[in-house]
């Protein structure tokens, strides 16, 4: 068994407007009737939306419930995929970088919000938040949604979220 997420995060937001930026979106749901204003109970110890009366028009399979959706608006390595290594991918020359450092650049952002890593083929220092990633395994961001237990959300839903945000965003799914 287990529990299934899904995670939108979205990569350009800094520490700064996280808060402002989250609370544009889930004005939005609400304004939607994909979820309800109040945030009515906890998923891993965060207060989470319960869905709306539209919750199913934005998944894949309506009539699945859910355990509701979480705003984190704070510096957070989200991951996704598991049982993948989900190599980086430069974003420049489409390289993977197979070895290390990248695991140690992955703690030094979870410390400080910053690192850089250089790619192995093409030589550039590039920030680790701007790497692709294999499997969608990683986003490093400052805000993101996570919703738990649910179907899959449809593409043009998720694709809302950027829309809204005005943002890059990166989407994730995996299993606890």
């Amino acid at each position: 068994m287990g529990d299934y997420f899904q995670t939108i995060a979205d990569i350009d937001a800094t520490a700064e407007e996280a808060e402002a930026l989250g609370a544009r979106v889930v004005a939005w749901l609400v304004s939607e009737g994909v979820v309800h204003a109040e945030r009515t109970s906890e998923m891993l110890g965060r207060p989470v939306y319960s869905p709306g009366p539209r919750w199913d028009d934005v998944t894949q399979w309506p009539k699945q419930s859910t355990d509701g959706l979480a705003v984190i608006t704070r510096r957070t390595v989200f991951w996704g995929s598991l049982g993948s290594d989900g190599s980086p991918v430069c974003p420049h020359c489409s390289a993977r970088a197979d070895v290390a450092p990248w695991p140690g650049a992955v703690e030094v952002w979870r410390r400080t919000g910053t690192a850089e890593l250089r790619c192995p083929a093409c030589g550039r220092m590039v920030p680790l938040a701007e790497w692709a990633w294999e499997d969608d395994r990683f986003a490093f961001a400052h805000l993101g949604f996570e919703i738990w237990n649910a179907a899959l959300l449809r593409p043009e839903f998720v694709a809302g979220f950027g829309r809204v945000l005005g943002h890059r965003i990166r989407t994730l799914a995996g299993k606890l």
